[in-house]
């Protein structure tokens, strides 16, 4: 006798048989009426999903649910009496997931254990077989695993939800406990295995910018692209809030290759066109009697995550033995960054902006450095991400906002000034959300005795997005005490454009990652060009950053740009080279300097 096959469970078989033959004698398996008996006696119902209308059919005893026999079709809403609080929305948040999963019929995915008003488990699992449908079925375990008798009860567990133990809650993957245990049992089998942890770039930023709820759907997306990519033995994960693990046996293409193709795809949610980029770390390994423990092979992952992060979005790194010093590395880095705070070993130097149609300079912005006794020079992706770590983001904003004030008023007296010269300070979250930050600027501004503009305070997206609102009165405060407020990173954000209307930005700079591929890529040239039409409109001035070359910047001025830095004009300069800079655009001779 062959198995019925529902959506990849089997079911049937001889003991499926003799439940049939205990029930009725007449019944056959290949009957319709048959295989619903056989459904009821395996505590399921078949279900069918319309993800436009949100409405449920089901085939079956509704009873399994505590719902009358005649809802045999009801919204999901009208489902919540029946389940725990949160259970249907956690439930409708996987449906909303799918439905914008663009994945051909029978791709995409949903399993989830839920939990009903009276305590039973249910395990709910589907298939999206078209656009707007997906068909699954749905079984009470209760009768499986005894959880009648033990509802209520405390255990080991100190009363959590059983799927909730080694079960990522949003996703239905493995949480980080869960992982461990799984990859132990697969790593007991002799073979060769590749583990690979995935961190999702900016997802800080993305979370803030949609929102937690939507950011939530990318999440589920992204788990339901990982189920695709991957046969059923491979052990996933989500390890934490952005972190995605796979361990699987060694193959072709490579793991980290499987997992870019599936998760580096475009994501439309809510209007909003997201690229999600990984960075990866992979670690090989011999199952077996003498493997790695999951932890520590786990550990390993993890670090060569962090090697992979270091090479910038979308990096991939191997265990090496070498990571084990570079972390230790990184304890003395941290030691030594606290010291410099104190010793005076962090600058700031000044890369110019430069008039695109006259060449003359316009103004500067300021970039911090670390001058190290030892090591020399440090860039600030080498150490920034430390201060972040360290909390001493205010204290690094403070060090150069202070030190720029001072060089502006001593070129203010020194120099002519161009009309509307400026230099640009970058203004951390941190800051933003600091007490007395508009009292301070304010001072600093007066006791300069500078021009309402000639500071310009920088913000990125994702940081004004943490609390709109917020933000929107402290840079409204600080434009009134005399700074001027600048976008930084434009076009690389994930909110709505409606914000730049209501926020206090005098100007725009486009990201280098768009100017950079002018070149090379068409659709980098049509984003700059609708920057800059959006710029015109709203009377804002814009900048490009990563201007390498006077070709580019020839270009970007006949699109109507109207200012540029990068190294086509100069790198960040120490504050005597970019007084020499500056003299020398504003026509000032060496020997009337020296005078």
């Amino acid at each position: 006798m062959s198995d019925i096959n529902l959506f990849g469970w089997k079911m049937g078989g001889p003991s499926g048989q003799d439940v049939l033959r205990d029930v009725d004698p007449r019944l056959s398996i290949d009957s319709r009426a048959g295989q619903m008996e056989a459904l009821k006696s395996a505590d399921t119902l078949l279900w069918s999903y319309d993800l436009s209308q949100r409405l449920f059919e089901f085939k079956g005893d509704l009873r399994h649910l505590g719902l009358p026999p005649m809802w045999s079709r009801v919204f999901l809403d009208d489902l919540d009496p029946a389940f725990e609080a949160g259970e249907v929305d956690r439930l409708d948040s996987q449906f909303r997931a799918l439905d914008v999963h663009a994945a051909d019929p029978g791709e995409g995915h949903i399993q989830c254990l839920l939990r009903l008003r009276d305590h039973r488990l249910v395990y709910l699992k589907g298939r999206k077989v078209s656009r707007g449908q997906v068909l699954g079925v749905i079984t009470d375990l209760s009768r499986d695993i005894g959880l009648k008798k033990t509802i209520g009860k405390s255990d080991a567990h100190d009363g959590l939800p059983l799927q909730d133990i080694h079960t990522d809650p949003l996703t239905g993957l493995l949480n980080r406990q869960g992982f461990l245990n799984g990859a132990g049992q697969v790593l007991r089998k002799a073979g060769d295995y590749d583990l690979v942890v995935a961190d999702l770039n900016r997802f800080r930023r993305l979370n803030e910018a949609l929102g937690h709820e939507r950011a939530d759907i990318v999440l589920e997306l992204l788990a339901l692209r990982l189920r695709d990519a991957f046969p059923d033995h491979a052990v996933l994960a989500r390890l934490g809030e952005d972190e995605f693990a796979v361990l699987t046996q060694r193959g072709f293409p490579r793991v980290s290759e499987r997992m870019r193709n599936a998760l580096e795809r475009p994501i439309n949610i809510a209007g909003f066109d997201i690229q999600p980029t990984f960075s990866m770390g992979a670690v090989s390994v011999e199952g077996g009697d003498q493997a790695l423990e999951a932890a520590e092979l786990l550990r390993r992952a993890e670090m060569a995550v962090e090697a992979a992060q270091s090479k910038g979005a979308g990096g991939v790194a191997s265990y090496k033995r070498d990571l084990e010093s570079d972390g230790l590395t990184r304890l003395a880095l941290e030691a030594d960054l606290r010291k410099a705070f104190v010793s005076g070993e962090i600058h700031a130097w000044y890369q110019p902006i430069v008039n695109l149609h006259t060449g003359r300079i316009t103004g500067f912005e300021a970039l911090a450095r670390w001058v190290h006794p030892r090591r020399g020079v440090i860039a600030p992706d080498q150490f920034l991400g430390a201060v972040r770590d360290l909390g001493m983001m205010v204290d690094l904003g403070t060090i150069i906002m202070t030190t720029t004030v001072r060089l502006l008023g001593q070129w203010k007296q020194a120099y002519a000034l161009p009309s509307g010269f400026f230099i640009s300070v970058n203004l951390s979250a941190p800051e933003i959300e600091r007490l007395h930050l508009i009292e301070d600027v304010s001072r600093l501004i007066r006791d300069a005795g500078l021009p309402n503009k000639m500071l310009k305070l920088e913000v990125t997206e994702s940081d004004v997005m943490r609390d709109p609102q917020a933000s929107a009165r402290v840079l409204e405060d600080l434009r009134t005490a005399g700074a001027g407020i600048a976008l930084d990173d434009f076009g690389t954000g994930f909110s709505s454009l409606s914000y730049l209307a209501k926020l206090p930005f005098d100007t725009l700079k486009i990201d280098r990652s768009f100017v950079n591929t002018m070149k090379t890529e068409v659709s980098s040239e049509k984003i700059v060009r609708s920057i800059l039409t959006l710029g015109r409109d709203l009377g804002l001035d814009v900048v490009a950053e990563g201007v390498e070359d006077l070709a580019l910047a020839d270009r970007l001025a006949a699109l109507g740009c109207q200012m540029g830095q990068g190294w086509g004009f100069a790198k960040a300069l120490k504050s005597a080279e970019a007084e020499a800079f500056l003299a020398n655009s504003l026509g000032y001779k060496a020997d009337a300097l020296s005078a």
